[in-house]
């Protein structure tokens, strides 16, 4: 046999025993034994039940139907079914604890989930031993190999040596005991022997399967939560590309104030909040003073710089919560704000003059040597029968007059005056 040979039959094996003792990824260990000692915890539970019923049963059949079996005999049954009904209710008492948390170290569970397992094996060989001696039969052997291996979720490792260890002490079992008993004839001679091979067999191919298909439904959560997880994370990155696109789309790339679009989709909100709260709200509308002339004479590199800071000045001026500065148009600027008539007009104007304050050289300008701007306010309180149309109309008409009347001047209208 050459060396590739070799390789491929070593990786053969290799790959068989993994299928056969399946195993979890090293960082997932830990969760695995934790949710299996869960399932183990409820199993036990269940097979602590198990025991009360069936040795109460099993007591009361031998009261109303005593045994053939000689008084020694009976009495060794006796104490062991008592045995076993009082380890059931002991471990049931416990196990209820642990599930109700009041028992929550896990050593403890462990302990309880072994114990109660090799606690009732045992004793059901001993049942098995006495029932070799007496009838011959290998019932409680049957029993005991079928609760250990489909039962509780363990190992195939542990699986295969406690069922081969059970069947080993059976063999020794009847071995020993074939002088007084002919139970080791008659199963030899018999195809007994073959069927309790095969029951052996399939019972440890069941709890190797069990195992092995625990392990497989583990690990499709883990990938499956995993996956959800990078599912959820991937929404809130889509979500934050979807929150920096629409900030880009609503945002005027030049000033860095909220664009016209925006001032479209939050006006509406605006608007119904207001007439929810029943306040009233201030829309300016503003525009620089001979914008085109200033172009004309500083070049549009200039004039981009000069909307920017009038763009800041404003933002400055208006900070407050729910303060709005929207490039309306060109050389135009619109905000919207919660404030009375008298409030409404002292603000604007301060912005006016912050504006004329900031000393930005004008030379196209009748008005002033430095860069000015007109507003034109409207205060109103919204409602259902009025459209928001009709305040940017009215604020468009102040500002017509604040241009009419010689500019950097502000002009406020309130709607009911204008009905």
């Amino acid at each position: 046999m050459d060396q590739n040979e070799k390789t491929t039959q070593a990786n053969g094996i290799q790959n068989f025993l993994g299928k056969v003792f399946r195993g979890v990824p090293a960082d997932q260990r830990d969760a695995f034994k934790a949710q299996r000692l869960e399932t183990n915890v409820g199993r036990s539970y269940g097979l602590s039940i198990y025991l009360i019923v069936i040795q109460i049963l099993l007591n009361v059949i031998n009261i109303v139907k005593p045994s053939d079996s000689k008084s020694s005999d009976i009495m060794i049954y006796i104490v062991l079914s008592m045995g076993l009904l009082v380890v059931g209710i002991v471990y049931f008492i416990l196990l209820t604890l642990v599930r109700k948390k009041k028992i929550k170290s896990h050593g403890v569970k462990l302990f309880l989930v072994e114990s109660l397992l090799y606690v009732y094996l045992v004793v059901q060989m001993i049942f098995c031993t006495l029932n070799i001696i007496s009838t011959g039969g290998v019932n409680s052997y049957i029993i005991a190999i079928l609760i250990l291996g489909m039962v509780p979720i363990i190992s195939p490792l542990q699986s295969i040596v406690s069922i081969l260890g059970s069947f080993a002490y059976l063999f020794i079992a009847m071995y020993v005991t074939r002088n007084i008993s002919g139970a080791w004839n008659s199963i030899l001679i018999t195809d007994t022997w073959a069927n309790l091979l095969i029951i052996t067999g399939l019972t440890i191919c069941v709890s190797v399967f069990m195992h092995n298909m625990y392990v497989s439904n583990f690990l499709q959560r883990v990938s499956l939560r995993n996956s959800n997880r990078e599912l959820l994370n991937l929404n809130q990155e889509l979500a934050q590309m979807n929150d920096k696109l629409e900030n880009i789309a609503n945002t005027d790339k030049m000033t860095g104030v909220l664009n016209r679009r925006a001032f479209s989709n939050d006006f509406d909100e605006i608007w119904d909040s207001s007439i929810m709260r029943k306040t009233e709200i201030a829309v300016a509308i503003v525009d620089i003073d001979f914008f085109k002339a200033y172009n004309d004479k500083f070049g549009h590199l200039e004039g981009d710089k000069c909307l920017q800071l009038i763009a800041a000045s404003l933002k400055n001026s208006f900070k407050r919560g729910g303060d709005v500065v929207y490039r309306y148009g060109g050389e135009e600027f619109l905000i919207v704000f919660e404030s009375g008539r008298d409030e409404a007009f002292k603000l604007v104007e301060r912005a006016r003059i912050n504006v004329e304050e900031l000393k930005i050289p004008h030379a196209k300008t009748i008005v002033s040597p430095y860069v000015t701007i007109s507003a034109g306010v409207c205060v109103i309180t919204p409602s259902r029968d009025i459209s928001e149309d009709d305040a940017l109309k009215i604020a468009d008409d102040a500002l017509y007059e604040s241009k009419h009347n010689g500019r950097n001047r502000t002009t406020l209208k309130v709607f009911e005056d204008n009905r």
